[in-house]
């Protein structure tokens, strides 16, 4: 994947141009970066009004997009963002998240609403399958809640079963610490039956998009909305899922990013334990219990608190001198994977040492890979 540069949005012109590009009908992430090196995003907006665009895989696509463009007002669209107060950040805005911001694949533009900050918490993502049983229900919303009360973030998809199971959880400890990411525009709340539970998010947590308003939750969306999931997360916890699916899909995403994974044991007779029980055969974490993650992660939580409220000089030397993290990696950049071979440590030692060395601002994440700093 070609480095991203961030992208030049100086008037709102430019902005209400790369909004209106990003609302083209059918237009991927992948896609809409295409458009985007073709010039300053006025001067895109402007050949999609007149029809001159490239349309790549599909011949039909320059026509639609003219024709959808003749009646559509940009700088319109971009108000009617403000007038929800859903924050509009390009690729390179001061406040695009970090983590994103260094991805493989991060989104050209993301609309954000609710008061929780994305950047400086630990997060989590808990996912799974639509069609939940009773046991991962109840798993899911008690590890959600756990997470939350060590102000740990949650992060889902807002689906039925196990992501709304996991966020309900978080919203009974803090519903600060939940964050929703959306296949859609942040006015389409999908599943309608979850709209409760998406307003929650959205008064206290935080939801996330890469699509602008209008934009429904069409299949095609859902991988798009999955990567995120996995970006946006120092770990991902599978609680029930099948042996494909969008819980599947999160986990190649997680592990493209070097995340780790755990999966949560189930019965063999249970349709439902079929793709978390591959997962813990495949490699992953074993959780066993809805404590032990959250009790693991409590420690980077802390530091992370010591970080944000300047620790001292004294407190940070102590962790650096400690760290069998900073050991390891000596000064050459290493991956997650080339960590755990090296450490004969358990996946979330690891993540907990990360994490923590992260908020002491000793290392950083560089796409896939960590390096030292300091």
């Amino acid at each position: 994947m070609a480095e991203r540069r961030p992208i030049s949005v100086d008037t709102e012109e430019e902005l209400a141009a790369l909004v209106a590009l990003s609302a083209l009908p059918g237009v991927s992430p992948s896609r809409l970066w295409e458009l985007l090196a073709l010039g300053p995003p006025v001067s895109v907006w402007d050949r999609a009004r007149r029809g001159t665009l490239p349309s790549g895989r599909r011949a039909q696509d320059g026509e639609a997009w003219q024709h959808w463009a003749s009646t559509v007002d940009a700088v319109a669209l971009l108000y009617a963002h403000r007038a929800r107060n859903i924050a509009v950040l390009p690729f390179g805005d001061d406040r695009y998240p970090e983590l994103l911001f260094e991805d493989p694949d991060p989104p050209a533009v993301l609309y954000t609403s609710g008061p929780a900050a994305l950047d400086g918490r630990v997060a989590v993502a808990i996912v799974g399958t639509r069609r939940s049983t009773r046991y991962g229900h109840d798993v899911a919303y008690d590890l959600g809640a756990q997470l939350a009360a060590r102000g740990i973030l949650v992060v889902s998809g807002l689906a039925h079963g196990i992501d709304a199971a996991a966020h309900a959880g978080a919203s009974s400890a803090d519903p600060g610490c939940c964050i929703g990411v959306v296949a859609g525009g942040l006015d389409q709340v999908y599943p309608a039956n979850n709209r409760g539970l998406w307003h929650a998010v959205a008064d206290r947590g935080r939801l996330v998009s890469e699509w602008p308003l209008g934009s429904t939750a069409r299949p095609w969306r859902f991988p798009a909305r999955n990567r995120l999931v996995a970006a946006l997360s120092a770990a991902v916890v599978v609680v029930e899922s099948p042996a494909r699916g969008g819980s599947m899909y999160t986990v190649d995403e997680a592990v493209r990013r070097d995340r780790s994974v755990f999966a949560v044991p189930g019965s063999i007779n249970s349709p439902a334990s079929v793709g978390t029980n591959k997962l813990i055969v495949e490699g992953a974490q074993l959780l066993a219990s809805t404590s032990e993650l959250a009790e693991a992660l409590a420690p980077a939580v802390d530091q992370l608190k010591l970080a944000i409220s300047d620790a001292t000089p004294e407190v940070v030397s102590t962790s650096e001198s400690e760290s069998w993290l900073l050991d390891l990696i000596g000064w050459e950049p290493i991956t997650v994977d080339g960590i755990l071979a090296t450490a004969e440590r358990s996946p979330i030692d690891v993540t907990l040492e990360i994490e923590r060395q992260i908020a002491a601002r000793t290392i950083v994440r560089q796409g896939v890979r960590i390096e030292r700093v300091r």
